[in-house]
């Protein structure tokens, strides 16, 4: 029986996941905007301003690599509540540091930070690892895709409305609606019911081995070395080599830049959309689908580096984002398919420690190639690097053939 939206709506602990889903983006983005602007304010620095940014991506990664060996010490559901308090008491420290902005103040702000985010690298593991506790096989694709709408959308919308909130709102009004939003995302989940006997994790008692699984079977494997080509020719869609190639190819001003920027952003959430009205289609060649979408995305990364009309450019923008989409959420049902509940969790924080500083040093090195070779010509690379992902899916069986809801996990343990 084909799984439809609203059916998955109807579950209730599926809407209170994805409820705190929400109300965590909200309060992610709206993070990051509040203290950039703040410190830019207080500072008139902007290394002060992009240390944020900075210290956050370093927290992450850090949570990222310490909960690849601990998350499978905890029950899901506990991370999950305890990480939005923890980050609701945290942000409401933010109010006493940026009240006066000296440099023992913006120091224990940038740990602040860094331990917010250190807490929030486990909530995606654990989200990712609860959701097939909550719905069924058939429902993993439909489900992945609402989850990333979500996404998308806070990607799209999140920092224009946090530009406006900080105008419009004191400043610690805006920290209590993060803080709230933190607190609430927990609370939602806490309201989950689950078998007990799934509601605390155990990985082997062995914490390698996620990592073992990440490096050691093959499929895993090959889906993250897929991840670190692609994030690298991901990382020409950044603001920074969009910007170039709007003033150097298109002779277009910053306003085109913007109007890019959102096109591509919103062919994300368009992607979304597209993607869980067809999940019926994509279950049946999930390999296929994702070889294929690979292809696609070369090959408009290739006409976009090529042409010169701003209007062609924000066309194909907007239709790469079903392409990446349904790559990413056939991605996601793959991992989940492929990995019993108990491994899930861990296997994803290694795979974010891997893949968290690997998307800064992408930016680095496209950016550094953009100087070298020209704006234009890494883009072309960046379709290369499109091509070799459909090449590493179409010249591996495991990836293009694999059969969406037949029981691999007895292979996948015995890795």
């Amino acid at each position: 029986m084909e799984t439809t939206v609203q059916h998955l709506f109807r579950k209730s602990h599926f809407v209170k996941l994805w409820g705190s889903q929400i109300l965590q983006s909200f309060a992610s983005i709206l993070l990051q905007v509040i203290v950039m602007v703040e410190v830019y304010q207080s500072t008139d620095s902007i290394l002060g301003s992009a240390s944020v940014l900075a210290i956050m991506a370093i927290g992450s990664f850090v949570g990222g690599l310490v909960g690849s060996y601990r998350i499978h010490r905890f029950s899901l559901l506990n991370i999950l509540y305890w990480s939005g308090w923890a980050r609701a008491l945290s942000t409401s420290l933010l109010v006493v540091f940026l009240s006066q902005m000296g440099t023992i103040h913006l120091f224990l702000l940038l740990l602040t930070l860094f331990f917010i985010s250190f807490v929030g690298a486990w909530y995606q593991p654990a989200r990712f690892a609860l959701l097939p506790m909550i719905v069924s096989k058939r429902e993993y694709m439909k489900a992945n895709g609402t989850l990333n709408m979500i996404h998308q959308m806070f990607s799209v919308a999140g920092w224009g409305l946090g530009g406006i909130l900080t105008v419009v709102l004191p400043f610690y009004m805006v920290v209590i609606m993060i803080s709230v939003s933190f607190l609430l995302s927990g609370i939602f989940v806490r309201l989950i019911q689950i078998h007990p006997s799934v509601k605390h994790e155990n990985i082997s008692g062995n914490p390698e081995s996620a990592w073992r699984k990440v490096f050691g079977v093959h499929l895993i494997r090959s889906l993250t070395m897929m991840d670190l080509s692609e994030a690298l020719a991901n990382a020409v869609w950044s603001s920074a080599l969009i910007l170039a190639f709007t003033k150097e190819v298109l002779n277009k001003g910053s306003e085109w830049w913007g109007f890019i920027n959102a096109f591509y952003w919103l062919g994300g959430v368009l992607g979304s959309i597209i993607v869980v009205a067809i999940t019926k289609h994509l279950e049946k060649r999930v390999g296929w689908i994702i070889g294929l979408s690979a292809l696609a995305m070369a090959v408009l990364t290739l006409f976009f580096a090529m042409g010169s009309n701003a209007i062609l450019a924000l066309t194909l923008c907007l239709f790469m984002g079903p392409l990446y989409q349904a790559r990413d959420i056939c991605q996601e049902t793959v991992l989940q398919d492929l990995t019993s509940p108990e491994e899930c969790a861990g296997i994803m924080a290694a795979r974010n420690a891997v893949l968290t500083p690997w998307w800064g040093i992408t930016y680095i090195i496209m950016g550094w190639l953009a100087d070298r070779i020209g704006i234009q010509a890494t883009y072309i690379l960046a379709a290369a690097l499109y091509a070799l992902t459909c090449f590493l899916v179409f010249f591996q069986p495991s990836i293009r053939d694999y059969q969406y809801g037949t029981d691999k996990r007895r292979l996948i343990s015995r890795k």
